[in-house]
Parts: C-alpha cells; structure tokens; sequence
C-alpha cells in the first residue's frame, strides 16, 4: 500500500487503517473472530489501530488488547476519552491501558467534540486536555488528537487553542457537501502539518453499497490516513484490495459518484451532522455551543 507522513510526527502509515469498534459481539464479531482479523491487518501490512474507552463497554479495546499482548511494536494504538473532565479522563486513560494491556498510547484522543461548548470543558480549566498532558509527560501518551463529526469551524477553533498532533474527522463523501471538513478544515490542518485521520467513509451503513467508490474517494483526499470499521474478514480483505490497488478517482469518476449519492444528504442518513442523532431531522446549526 501507498504510505503517507503522519503530520509532524515523523511516523509514515499505510493509506488504509483499522477501525476498531466493531470488532464486538453486537456487530456478531465473536473474540476469536476480532483477534484473528487484528492479526491478519497487520500481517497484510496495517500499522495504525484506532479504538475507544466508550466502544462497547469497553469490549472493544478488550478485544484488541489481546493483540496488542503479543504485538504491541507492530502496532500505533489510538484511543480516546469520553469524559471532559481532567480526573475523570485520567480515570478512563488508565482503564483503557488495561483493557489494551499496555503501558501507554501513541495518541489520546478528545472524543466527539460536537459544539463549541463542549470544546469549552475539554480545554478550559480542570478538562481533559489537562489530563492529557500530564499524560504525555508521563509517557502514558505520546500524541495528543482531538476528534469532531459536526462542525469543522470547531476544530479550527480547537487549533488555535492547542497545538493538537492529530485529527480524526468526518470525510465521508455524503460530508463533502455539509459542514465540509474536506473544503474548510484539511487546507488549515496540512498548512500547520497537523496529522488528519478520515472516518465515516461509509456513511455509517449510508454508503455500504459503494464501497470501492467511497473508500476511493476518501483515499483520494490530501489526509494522513484513512480509517474503516471492521467487524469480518470479508471486510477486511475488500477493504484492503481496494487500497492495494488505489488509484485516485478522474474529475468524471468522481462527478458521477456524486451525482449518483447526492439524494442521500440528508440528516437521516447523516445524524452525526445533524442537531440530534437520536432525531436527525435538522442538520446541526453553525456555532452551537458559542457563548
């Protein structure tokens, strides 16, 4: 696979990378199921393993972490903080390290900042951004990250607060038309040599009968990397013929693809974008959150 520099970090990652939340028993992923797929990524050449304190109850970074046992120097492992709030992120931080049976992360993340009050508790006084650089200078963490699906204004906002290693954001090519991080954040975010991890390239199901184009068309974007959910071995393996072979999509390619899946831009099919996921009839407004 192509490989591409992991902003001012000095790592360099396959373009293709494992998402690590359905690797669960509610997406029918039994253990021996999720422990054989994770062994098979990194036999097949992925590095960059990205997973969650709050996936699944903490199954998920369970589930990894008895790869992680046997191969931890083969693998960057990202996982993230729920909780705002500087004691209660240390609390998740070091429930995450058991699970994943490790002495430390090579990025933490600030999970889900969806409005600008949140932003607020992660980096005001007594957050989790506090938790994190403790963290860091206590070699628990290595990279600090930040995450957002709504607003890309919030984490340009988040850039001029703190000198963030790394992004995860919404790229799918449903966002492109939306709140689009891929028009309005990564040319901020390459400028500053901030690493950018792209998500939801298949529209969370939206986009599951386009999966060579969405993944090409995401692949096709100037980020550090790309991140897809697993939960089979089929997956897996069509997932990575696809990056094995990438070519980036011609301007006519890319055209048609969005003419054929410009219908579902809707907040139903999008309710990470939408002012509330449980109802998603309203695409989320801009500067929720200010005060």
């Amino acid at each position: 696979m192509e490989t591409r520099p992991f902003g001012r970090t000095g790592e360099s990652f396959p373009i293709l990378s494992f998402g690590g939340q359905r690797i669960v028993d509610e997406h029918n992923c039994t253990e021996e199921e999720a422990v054989e797929i994770v062994n098979t990524a990194i036999d097949r050449g992925i590095r960059y393993f990205d997973t969650a304190w709050i996936y699944s109850q903490g199954q998920a970074e369970t589930r990894m972490g008895k790869v992680v046992k046997h191969r931890r120097s083969e693998m960057w492992i990202a996982t993230k903080t729920w909780d705002a709030t500087r004691d209660g992120a240390l609390r998740q931080l070091e429930e995450s390290l058991t699970r994943l049976q490790t002495d430390h992360v090579n990025e933490w993340r600030l999970h889900n900042v969806w409005d600008y009050a949140r932003l607020d508790e992660f980096t005001g006084k007594g957050g989790a951004l506090e938790a994190a650089v403790q963290a860091r200078e206590e070699r628990m963490v290595r990279h600090i990250s930040i995450s957002c699906h709504t607003d890309p204004q919030i984490l340009i906002e988040a850039l001029d607060r703190f000198p963030f290693d790394s992004t995860l954001i919404a790229l799918s090519a449903l966002d492109h038309f939306i709140l689009s991080f891929a028009e309005e954040f990564l040319p901020v975010a390459n400028a500053a040599g901030i690493a950018t991890i792209a998500m939801k390239v298949l529209g969370l199901g939206s986009l599951i009968h386009e999966v060579e184009r969405s993944l090409r068309y995401a692949l096709g974007l100037p980020v550090s990397t790309v991140i897809v959910g697993i939960e089979s071995m089929s997956q897996l393996e069509q997932n990575l013929a696809i990056a094995e072979s990438f070519q980036p999509m011609t301007d006519e390619e890319r055209l048609a693809f969005f003419r054929d899946i410009l219908p579902l831009v809707r907040p139903e099919k999008m309710p990470w974008k939408a002012a509330d996921w449980d109802n998603p009839t309203e695409w989320v407004p801009r500067g929720r959150g200010l005060t």
